[in-house]
């Protein structure tokens, strides 16, 4: 289950800050707007949190951990705990966006 745990936020983190170089990227070279890129960026880890959690909770179901009731409990856990460094993310990314320069 701790293996479990660590690949799901793995993957979250890796997606959370995939999309925070690319957005960032883009507005860095003035290919979007400071505000535009951090919605798409907003709107983009919502996604990857929902689906996010929806294959967590799939996968955890594929391995079994749905017909335990103490493994459900932790199940729920990982799933929230999933959830709260998606919004960490979140909220690192729209905290250090910076518009590109203009010369």
């Amino acid at each position: 289950m701790i293996l479990y745990f660590i690949i799901t936020l793995a993957c979250t983190v890796g997606l959370c800050f995939g999309a925070f170089r690319f957005f960032a990227r883009q507005v860095a070279s003035l290919s979007l707007k400071l505000d535009d890129g951090r919605g798409y960026y907003l709107v983009c880890v919502l996604l990857i949190t929902f689906f996010g959690s929806a294959l967590a909770y799939y996968g955890g179901g594929l391995l079994g951990y749905v017909q335990n009731s103490v493994q459900l409990d932790r199940l729920g856990i990982v799933i929230m705990l999933n959830t709260l460094v998606a919004l960490a993310a979140l909220t690192y990314g729209l905290l250090h966006f910076k518009e590109g320069e203009r010369y």
